[in-house]
Order: structure tokens, then C-alpha cells, then sequence
């Protein structure tokens, strides 16, 4: 399954949604919905089915001035890929659902 990215901006904010997965392949496409954000990033993780390294990188490089949201599905694979990287130590997550 491949990753479908959807970016919208309103009000200084701008939410990607992620669909399917997130891997090496297509990390750019994320890098590039995320490029050029407003001041507040939220990233919609919750449909999000797989999360690799590749993906990782891109939120951990929007994570560092503090600014970036994650929006997670409880008990779900891509949740604790996240936690174990310590991606939540850095950046806001509230769940979805």
C-alpha cells in the first residue's frame, strides 16, 4: 500500500494527513507536504498503517523547534514506533478517536 499525503493550511496551521504507509520509498513526498508549513504543523497519523526510519527523520527535522503535532491512533503500530523513538519526548501528540 502505498502513502497518500493530503496538506491544507488554515490560520497558521497546516495539517498533512497521512494515509497508509510511510517508508524510504516515499519519506520525500512527506518532506514536501511539510516543506514551506506555517508556523504550527499537525501531522494526522492516526490512518497511517506503517512508519519507518525514512518517515521518522522527515517528523523528527519538523519536531525541533517545538512546533509540530502529532495526531495518533491508540495501540497502533505507527504509536509505538513513535513513542519508541522518542518522537513524543518532542513533539505534542494528542489521540485521534
Amino acid at each position: 500500500m502505498t502513502a497518500k499525503f493530503i496538506g491544507r493550511d488554515d490560520g497558521g496551521v497546516r495539517t498533512v494527513t497521512v494515509i497508509g504507509e510511510v517508508d524510504f520509498t516515499n519519506a520525500c513526498e512527506l518532506e514536501l507536504a511539510l516543506t514551506g508549513a506555517a508556523a504550527r504543523v499537525v501531522v494526522e497519523l492516526n490512518r497511517a498503517v506503517y512508519l519507518d526510519s525514512a518517515g521518522l527523520r522527515v517528523l523528527f527535522a519538523h519536531a525541533r523547534d517545538g512546533s509540530l503535532e502529532l495526531v495518533l491512533r491508540r495501540g497502533g503500530g505507527v504509536e509505538q514506533v513513535v513513542t519508541l523513538s522518542g518522537l513524543t519526548e518532542i513533539a505534542a501528540v494528542r489521540y485521534a478517536g
